[in-house]
């Protein structure tokens, strides 16, 4: 069967539940075992799949969700570069205190949850679903509820298929990257929202404009990255070429080599090696 863009891309996954805010409360209700139910509002804040900015392709497309007097910051992160538990804490603090006023009170702020998803390992377990808290060293007890952060690894998600669990299902649909994978899914759920998600992800595979900003997001990610890594390249060579004048110069100063012998082995002349060194300035 055919290739699709699976939802582990960080655009079509925005957009499937940017698209569908009701697949999202009961995706959220069944990876985080929360009681959500249909009269839970969704709001997604920032609804935008691409920001409009200089900079909007390279963007993290993150869904930051309120709902049930809860904070949601939702990822999906395929690659690793750049991932680490530090980035996940600053982010998850961003929201905690978004909007706290001066004079409020502490005990207002909501809960709010990280959630992660992984297209790579990350964690030394072999459990595909990590949570973490605020707990005491010895006793484990839970300091606050306001701290809820979740990590879900893809390539650690069984490959067997167990139809009444839903968590794994949700995982599969993310993962799916061909009809037959999706298709795989459908026959082994009865969860319809999994059902509808499926058919939502045919559909934003069969969206021109959405493949099209999926081109060119990663187009850019790719020019960015070579543009790194050749300012790295040269970083390094200009580097090492400083690093050789400093040697030489300290050789003259020292009165080991002469001038002409110094700029000699920079392949430079004199007065070039002058100009670099500051040498008789």
């Amino acid at each position: 069967m055919a290739e699709i863009i699976s939802a582990s891309h960080d655009v079509v996954f925005k957009a499937l539940f940017v698209r569908n805010p009701d697949l999202l409360r009961v995706f959220l209700r069944d990876v985080l075992d929360l009681p959500l139910t249909e009269n839970d509002e969704v709001t997604i804040l920032n609804p935008e799949l691409i920001p409009e900015s200089a900079d909007g392709k390279l963007s993290r497309l993150d869904i930051h969700v309120n709902m049930a007097n809860r904070k949601f910051n939702i990822e999906m992160q395929a690659r690793k570069k750049g991932f680490n538990a530090e980035r996940v804490l600053y982010y998850w603090c961003e929201i905690y205190g978004e909007k706290f006023e001066s004079g409020g009170k502490y005990e207002d702020l909501e809960q709010t949850y990280s959630v992660s998803i992984l297209g790579f390992n990350f964690l030394s377990c072999t459990d595909y679903h990590s949570s973490y808290s605020i707990l005491e060293d010895k006793r484990h007890e839970k300091l606050t509820d306001k701290l809820s952060i979740h990590i879900f690894e893809l390539p650690k998600v069984p490959k067997e298929l167990i139809g009444g669990d839903n968590k794994q299902m949700w995982m599969k649909l993310i993962k799916a990257d061909s009809e037959e994978a999706l298709e795989m899914v459908r026959t082994t759920t009865q969860n319809p929202a999994i059902q509808k998600g499926i058919d939502a992800v045919y559909a934003l595979n069969a969206d021109t404009v959405l493949r099209e900003q999926i081109r060119q997001r990663d187009k850019a990610i790719r020019d960015y990255e070579n543009e790194m890594a050749i300012a790295r390249s040269e970083g390094k060579a200009e580097g090492k070429v400083e690093g050789k004048l400093n040697i030489l110069a300290e050789l003259v100063n020292e009165g080991i080599l002469s001038i002409a012998d110094a700029a000699k082995k920079a392949n430079m002349t004199e007065m070039e090696f002058k100009e670099k060194t500051g040498l008789n300035s």
